[in-house]
C-alpha cells in the first residue's frame, strides 16, 4: 500500500502526497491529531465554544503546513504540477477530516474531565517535531538551499502554534523570552540536512533522528527549565534621570 521511495523524486511525491508513503503519512496524521488536541485543549481552557474550538484546533493543526506552502508557491515539483497548499487537494484533504474530528472529541471530553497539566505543551512538542521534518523535507526535495529547508521546517513547526496561542489570547511560545522552542526545531531540521547531504544517510533515518531530536530537546527545555539568554540591558535605569515630560512644561 505504500511503497518506499528511492530517490529524491520519489521522496518529494512522498512529502507531497504523504499517502504515498508509510513513514510520511503516519507522521502526518500523527501531527495534525496533536496539533488539534493541543489546539482544542488551549481553546477550551479560555471557555470557547464549540465553533471556536473546532476552528483554533484546525487552524493550530494545519496552519503550519499552509504557511510553508504559501511560501514555497512559485515553485514547480519534477513533474511540472505547481505547488498548492497540501490538505486542499483531494487526496489530503483528509487531514482536514483528522483535525475537524479531534477538535471535536477533546470538545466533549474537556466537558466531563479536566485534561492533564502539560498537555498543550507535550502535544505541542510532538507536532512541532514531526511538522518542522515534514516541512524541510519538502522544501529539501523541491531544490530550495540548505538553510531555506531549514527555515521552512521551522515555519512548519512553529507557525501553527503561534497562531494558536495568539487566537487563544497567549504570548506564543516562540517569543516567550528565553524559551527553548524554535532553536529545537532549527537543531532537529540542520540534523536532516547533516545527516542526508554530508553523511548520506537514508532519508527515512535523516526523517526520524530529526523527530527525535526536535522533541527531546524541547522537553528538556520544558522539564529542566533550559532556557536561551535573554536582553538585557547594558546600563542600570536606577540613577538615570527620567526624561522631562513634554506636557508638564510649562510654557513661557
Amino acid at each position: 500500500m505504500f511503497p518506499l521511495a528511492t530517490t529524491a523524486t520519489e521522496a518529494l511525491q512522498a512529502v507531497q502526497n504523504f499517502d504515498q508513503h508509510w513513514l510520511f503519512y503516519i507522521c502526518c496524521v500523527f501531527a495534525t491529531v496533536v496539533g488539534a488536541i493541543a489546539g482544542a485543549t488551549a481553546s477550551s481552557r479560555v471557555r470557547m465554544d464549540m465553533f471556536g474550538i473546532v476552528t483554533c484546533a484546525t487552524i493550530a493543526a494545519l496552519g503550519g503546513g499552509t504557511v510553508r506552502d504559501i511560501l514555497l508557491n512559485g515553485l514547480v515539483k519534477p513533474n511540472g504540477e505547481p505547488m498548492t497548499v497540501y490538505w486542499i487537494g483531494a487526496d489530503d484533504v483528509q487531514f482536514l477530516y483528522f483535525a475537524i474530528i479531534t477538535a471535536l472529541i477533546v470538545f466533549y471530553i474537556s466537558r466531563f474531565h479536566r485534561l492533564p497539566v502539560g498537555t498543550i505543551r507535550v502535544a505541542d512538542a510532538f507536532s512541532m517535531a514531526f511538522f518542522s521534518l515534514l516541512g524541510t523535507a519538502k522544501a529539501h526535495y523541491l531544490g530550495c538551499p540548505y538553510l531555506v529547508s531549514i527555515c521552512m521546517g521551522v515555519c512548519t513547526g512553529v507557525a501553527g502554534g503561534v497562531l494558536r496561542d495568539v487566537l487563544t489570547g497567549n504570548v506564543p511560545y516562540v517569543f516567550r523570552p528565553g524559551e527553548i522552542y524554535a532553536t529545537a526545531s532549527f537543531v532537529g531540521c540542520a540534523a536532516f540536512i547533516i545527516l542526508q547531504e554530508l553523511l548520506n544517510i537514508p532519508y527515512e533515518y535523516a526523517y526520524i533522528v530529526g523527530v527525535a531530536a526536535v522533541f527531546i530537546i524541547r522537553m528538556i527545555a520544558v522539564y529542566l527549565n533550559w532556557k536561551l539568554p535573554s536582553y538585557r540591558p547594558l546600563f542600570d535605569n536606577v540613577g538615570i534621570p527620567d526624561e522631562p515630560d513634554e506636557n508638564k512644561i510649562e510654557k513661557n
